[in-house]
């Protein structure tokens, strides 16, 4: 009785061994990163909205997904060899891209404990058929198969990292791409102080078409945005170059200035040396004039004793 008891018992327990230990000896592959290299744009995009950053391609261009890929797998703790057949990113466009770096009939063999970095590369659809209008999410994946020659299976489960939940990847429009690079320019203009009235008024101005510019890009107007982006770093170009003039001016209003000051002060140096020549002349002129006042008074009292005489 007991016996029949453990019988189903018995079988459910071998099942599950033998389960496990399908599972336990299935090659597996751990992405430990994937980054996408050089996307047109990368940061917060205030027309998705989203939290975090994003990665953008301009339509046409070419976008490049770099995964690192991981053996880890063990075998009753004896380390194992994995086949990799295919590394590459599944959209949700429903268009997926391989690396060319390994394939089912040329599978790459990664030992135990070794990494390898893959690149799948792919053309950027156009925006009338991938919109632009939101974000898209994507799944990166891993494949293997059993053997490197003969006749070959894909070992399951396929290995895939899905990022459908927090969508990144953005299809830029021209339009898109071309106004964000002119605000990527604004945003890494330096910010001086300038001295020039008119500079300081250009940079107003300046800020003003980027406000505007901004508000455009979020809510979707990327052509007119462009034209305000490119009016504001025309404005930043003109205020650089009025401080520059202004400054020209004052050094030129300097220079006279000094060649003023110079002259002046020659020109008292001059006045100063003379002082003792100018004395020197006076103390002639004094002595002569006292000579000629004696003789006229000398005159004049001989004319008064030669009257009185002849009275």
């Amino acid at each position: 009785m007991i016996k029949k008891k453990l019988a189903p018992i018995m079988a459910i327990l071998t099942t599950l061994t033998l389960i496990l230990t399908t599972f336990t000896g299935t090659a597996r592959a751990d992405v430990m990163s994937y980054f996408w290299q050089a996307p047109t744009f990368s940061g917060h995009d205030s027309f998705y909205g989203a939290p975090y950053d994003i990665y953008a391609y301009k339509t046409g261009s070419t976008a490049t997904l770099i995964v690192s890929v991981r053996n880890d797998y063990k075998e009753a703790d004896v380390p194992k060899t994995i086949n990799i057949s295919a590394v590459g990113v599944r959209f949700d466009w429903n268009d997926a891209y391989n690396s060319t770096e390994c394939s089912r009939d040329d599978p790459v063999a990664l030992e135990f404990g070794n990494m390898r970095t893959f690149a799948v590369s792919f053309t950027v659809p156009s925006t009338d058929n991938v919109t632009n209008q939101y974000l898209h999410g994507y799944v990166v994946y891993v494949e293997h198969v059993n053997s490197t020659t003969g006749p070959k299976e894909v070992i399951l489960p396929v290995w895939e990292e899905s990022n459908m939940q927090e969508p990144d990847f953005a299809v830029y429009s021209s339009e898109q791409a071309n106004a964000q690079d002119l605000a990527q320019m604004l945003d890494a203009l330096p910010v001086p102080t300038f001295t020039s009235a008119r500079a300081n008024l250009l940079v107003y101005k300046a800020q003003n078409e980027t406000s505007h510019g901004d508000r455009l890009y979020k809510r979707g107007d990327f052509n007119e945005s462009k034209g305000h982006y490119g009016m504001a770093l025309a404005f930043h170009s003109e205020a650089f170059v009025a401080e520059e003039e202004y400054g020209v001016k004052l050094e030129d209003l300097d220079i006279t200035t000094a060649e003023a000051e110079v002259k002046y002060f020659e020109s008292l140096g001059a006045a100063v040396a003379g002082l003792p020549v100018m004395f020197s002349l006076f103390g002639v002129s004094a002595v002569l004039f006292g000579i000629g006042y004696v003789i006229k008074q000398l005159g004049t009292l001989k004319k008064s004793v030669s009257k009185e005489v002849t009275e």
